[in-house]
Formats: C-alpha cells, structure tokens, sequence
C-alpha cells in the first residue's frame, strides 16, 4: 500500500483507540461524581440520569443531548449541567 493508504489506516486506528479511551473514561468520570447511568451497545451509548430527566451520552464522540432537546459536547459540560 502506499503511503497515503498507509497514513490513512494509521489514522484511522488511531481514532478508534481514542474513541475506545473516551467511552472508558467518561463513565469514570461520570461514576466518579456519583452520576447515575446505563450502558447500552457495550457503553458505546449511555442514558445518563440528569434533573430534568434522560440525557443520551455517546461518550466516543462526546456529544449528548436532553430527552428535551438541549444539546452539548464532553463529559465535563454533562457532569456540569446535571450537578448545576
């Protein structure tokens, strides 16, 4: 393969390592808090009790979004918007 193919499957499982690493962390983080959730599709989804009801978290790509519509990036603004 060439380099270009080569650079591109590097990356390409690079990404996939850091998506791995970021459904990890990110239940740590919200467990660590006292945060309560449940796993779905082996934590590639998270359904995150927040105070105003169910927020889906996909924790690989850090975006979230309200049952009621609002919608964030990272674990850290989750974590914030549900402890205030």
């Amino acid at each position: 393969m060439g380099d270009m193919g080569d650079d591109f499957k590097a990356m390409k499982e690079h990404s996939k390592k850091k998506r791995a690493g970021n459904r990890e962390q990110s239940a740590q983080h919200l467990r660590d808090r006292g945060i309560l959730f449940s796993a779905n599709n082996n934590g590639a989804h998270l359904i995150v009790e927040g105070k105003d009801g169910y927020i889906d978290f996909w924790p690989g790509t850090g975006r979230w979004k309200t049952r009621k519509g609002k919608t964030g990036f990272g674990v850290r603004n989750l974590a914030k918007l549900i402890n205030g």
